[in-house]
């Protein structure tokens, strides 16, 4: 698959002071290593990677984040509702105060429960 740079665009207005991001549809974009702490991700398609990302206090809503890769990223006090979740990473991300709830994978509702159990099998 082609890489676009959709991401760098994103950044640019991120840092321009936007916060509030709708209705995108991002394949194969990397925000690796950026800052998008309190950034809200809304009616979006995300297939992208967030690998050590600081999203702290980001909102993901309504919306799909399958094959999102969030390891290691900093997700504390993120809120995550009403998204499919599919093939998602969480592997070493700090989820403190994470808000998961009404979301979606393979056909059947996913729980914070399920979550924290992804969580866990994927520290050990």
């Amino acid at each position: 698959m082609n890489k676009t740079n959709f991401a760098e665009s994103i950044l640019e207005q991120y840092r321009n002071g936007q916060r509030y991001f709708v209705d995108l549809n991002l394949e194969n974009e990397s925000f690796d290593d950026q800052n998008l702490q309190e950034a809200v991700f809304e009616n979006c398609f995300l297939y992208s990677s967030f690998r050590r990302a600081n999203l702290r206090n980001a909102k993901f809503i309504n919306g799909n984040i399958k094959t999102c890769d969030f390891s290691e990223a900093d997700l504390t006090n993120a809120h995550f509702e009403n998204l499919a979740v599919e093939s998602s990473q969480f592997a070493r991300a700090k989820i403190d105060g994470i808000y998961f709830d009404n979301n979606w994978a393979y056909g059947q509702k996913v729980t914070r429960a399920d979550f924290d159990e992804w969580i866990k099998d994927y520290e050990e």
